[in-house]
């Protein structure tokens, strides 16, 4: 009785295995039988993949991340936004690199002691500064804008008024030209947006089918402990291939499913968050043939691109009324799934946005997925773990790392048959 007691846990943990093992199989054979958009490598997911497609954001960052930088280029014959760009001198400004930004600011310095040399050199003669050439002329301008001593026998010019003229203009200008140089230099030092390099999205998106539906997933985190506030994501799809309508390059939103765009699509980036997007027939990574039917209404299916976007599940779940008897287009099986992202040159960008707290300062961080990085069937490698202390210890080297929906179920019952 003792030993059949203590098998009895071992052979429901080996039936459960064995389960698994064989639906595994079965899930694998029926999907090697037909052509696969991505090969998963088992060992390894977290090669980088080879980027052939076009995208918008750049991933010229470490870690494979993206700089944030758009690959657009602005044409304009009328001059139009170069006086818009002179309309707005400060942001204009502010938006030069910071190399660029130093430069024109010695620049500026040094015509200005240019300038002041030739007053003082005119008015040498009037107020006896007794000066000794163009270099005189440029030291007694240097000594008297950055106010480090004065070299004339008479710091009173003899009273002449053109001197005093020269001084007050150079004094004013000094005063103006320090507080301009340090606000632009501040801002440009002080801005929130290079803290976005420390928000990482995984290198790799996921598309897999869950209970007969397919899903976008990618995985997003803060690599430092002194986390944003208010935190949220947003994702738009970009399609470089022209549409039916003849339009390209028009940006659609993608609703969320996790977390809730409804409540904000907030995150916690203190750990590594999963972001979900269903694709339903409002989805942009929906195919044409997928998103209306005939008998359907805007209720259940997705007419034009001018539309108001709804999810599903809102449906499903009772948030949402839809007409019983409105027919509902069929849901997208992962290879039309595939098979579009493909064809139509699909980019989707992620947007990540928040409030550093220090400065209180608004960043954004970018990224994108085309499908050359996009894996399928696939999920993300456990990277949190719990530490000795009772906390939370996060691998940021299996950050990136995937490994297929079948040995993760496997993982799963395992973990569900331990004692």
């Amino acid at each position: 009785m003792e030993g059949s007691t203590d098998d009895r846990p071992r052979a429901s943990e080996a039936g459960l295995l064995s389960n698994a093992a064989r639906n595994g199989e079965q899930r694998r054979s029926a999907r090697l039988s037909r052509p696969q958009p991505l090969e998963i490598d088992r060992n390894s997911c977290v090669n980088k993949p080879v980027r052939l497609k076009p995208r918008l954001l750049d991933r010229a960052a470490p870690f494979d991340q993206s700089m944030g930088r758009l690959k657009l280029t602005r044409t304009d014959s009328t001059g139009i936004l170069r006086k818009i760009r002179g309309g707005d001198l400060f942001h204009t400004l502010v938006g030069l690199s910071t190399l660029k930004l130093l430069t024109l600011a010695a620049v500026g310095e040094v015509i200005s002691w240019c300038i002041f040399a030739g007053l003082f050199w005119m008015v040498s003669d009037d107020c006896d500064l007794h000066i000794n050439g163009p270099a005189g002329a440029l030291f007694l301008a240097i000594e008297t804008i950055a106010t480090i001593g004065y070299g004339v026998e008479d710091p009173y010019m003899k009273g002449c008024y053109s001197g005093l003229l020269v001084l007050g203009a150079a004094a004013l200008w000094e005063s103006l030209l320090s507080a301009l140089l340090f606000t632009l230099v501040y801002q440009r030092f002080s801005r929130a947006q290079v803290r976005a390099t420390s928000v990482c999205f995984s290198q790799r998106a996921v598309i897999s089918e869950i209970q007969g539906n397919c899903y976008f997933m990618f995985q997003v985190c803060d690599f430092r402990k002194h986390q944003l506030c208010e935190a949220h994501v947003r994702l738009y799809c970009v399609q470089h291939a022209d549409t039916d309508c003849g339009m390209s390059f028009q940006t659609r939103a993608m609703r969320l499913q996790h977390p809730d765009d409804e409540l904000g699509g907030m995150l916690l980036l203190a750990l590594p968050q999963q972001v979900v997007h269903r694709i339903d027939a409002w989805s942009p990574l929906c195919p044409p043939s997928h998103r209306s039917c005939p008998g359907s209404s805007p209720a259940t299916g997705f007419g034009c691109d001018f539309e108001v976007l709804q999810r599903a599940c809102d449906a499903e779940n009772g948030n949402r009324e839809a007409a019983s008897a409105a027919a509902r287009p069929p849901a997208p099986g992962l290879q039309d799934v595939a098979k579009y992202l493909d064809e139509a040159q699909l980019e989707v960008l992620c947007l990540v946005e928040g409030i550093e707290p220090s400065t209180s300062g608004t960043l954004q961080a970018r990224h994108s997925y085309t499908s050359d990085d996009v894996a399928h069937n696939a999920s993300f490698k456990r990277c949190v773990s719990r530490s000795q202390d009772g906390g939370c210890k996060v691998n940021f080297d299996a950050f990136h790392e995937l490994v297929l929906a079948e040995e993760e179920a496997m993982a799963i019952v395992r973990m569900q048959s331990m004692p």
